[in-house]
């Protein structure tokens, strides 16, 4: 009974969906296509499919999971910034429970949901006519857990990990003060443990974190970043908050995440409409 109690309320406090999309990506002159992924627990998620510019070479495809509030409409002008600085192609998951996606939000939920988007990436990236391109993960705050989970079971090219907590039993004592009286490292049942991914992935892996977030502080970032194996690099963002930290300097923010992809992934990639050879 405790044990469901607890279950309860963590999940309560661990996941704040939001319904309502606020937009969709035409709102912001992009392309896209309605989705719908049958997750491999017999469950379905709706996701965004939003093609990349027209190119002759091999577009990234990029797979963007969300953190544990809003839904995939939260983060428009992200994707229209991918699309034209990078040339990608996007698919933008919702978890369950949170959007249009139906059930109930949960850990191994969002891991089978996101295992649904990777799979849909994957095969919309090999029929393009010009070629599989880059498979490139963006996760940010709870997503960056998904993300890493997802790059340690099926490694994509390049991890972006914004905003990452280390784990969920370590951040809860920041964000709830009560908890610090309690065990939450041996009680908590909800971990997204970036910490223990990252370390056993072998993905080349970037970390942008706000020196001013206050949700994640940066300490937990860092942690991440410390346990995940190389090739890896941190970029901290000097005023930067939970909140979109790609919004303080997006040149300086998409210039890190375009060198390194050309570093680490085998096709080039465009910067503002600009193709540009990786190597």
């Amino acid at each position: 009974m405790f044990k469901r109690s607890l279950m309860w309320l963590e999940t309560i406090l661990a996941f704040v969906p939001e319904l309502t999309l606020k937009g969709t990506p035409e709102h912001v002159g992009l392309e896209y296509e309605d989705t719908w992924l049958e997750t491999p627990d017999g469950g379905k998620a709706h996701a965004w499919w939003i093609p990349g510019p027209r190119s002759d070479r091999p577009r990234p495809t990029w797979v963007y999971f969300h953190g544990n509030g809003g839904n995939i409409s939260a983060r428009l002008d992200g994707y229209r910034d991918l699309h034209r600085r990078l040339g990608a192609n996007v698919l933008a998951v919702d978890y369950r429970g949170f959007g249009l996606s139906p059930g109930r939000p949960s850990e191994e939920g969002t891991y089978a949901d996101a295992r649904a988007a990777v799979a849909e990436a994957k095969r919309r990236s090999a029929e393009q006519p010009e070629g599989a391109g880059p498979m490139v993960y963006l996760g940010v705050s709870m997503g960056a857990a998904v993300a890493a989970r997802m790059a340690l079971e099926l490694p994509p090219d390049m991890a972006l990990l914004e905003s990452a907590p280390s784990s969920f039993p370590d951040l809860a004592p920041e964000v709830y003060s009560w908890t610090r009286f309690l065990p939450v490292q041996k009680i908590m049942q909800i971990r997204f443990e970036t910490t223990a991914h990252v370390a056993a992935a072998s993905t080349p892996m970037l970390f942008i974190h706000g020196d001013s977030d206050n949700v994640v502080p940066l300490k937990y970032g860092q942690a991440a970043y410390e346990a995940a194996n190389d090739p890896k690099k941190m970029l901290i963002i000097k005023g930067g908050t939970h909140d979109r930290p790609d919004l303080v300097d997006p040149d300086m923010y998409y210039r890190a995440v375009n060198e390194f992809i050309l570093e680490y992934a085998a096709q080039p990639v465009a910067v503002k409409g600009e193709l540009r050879a990786a190597g």
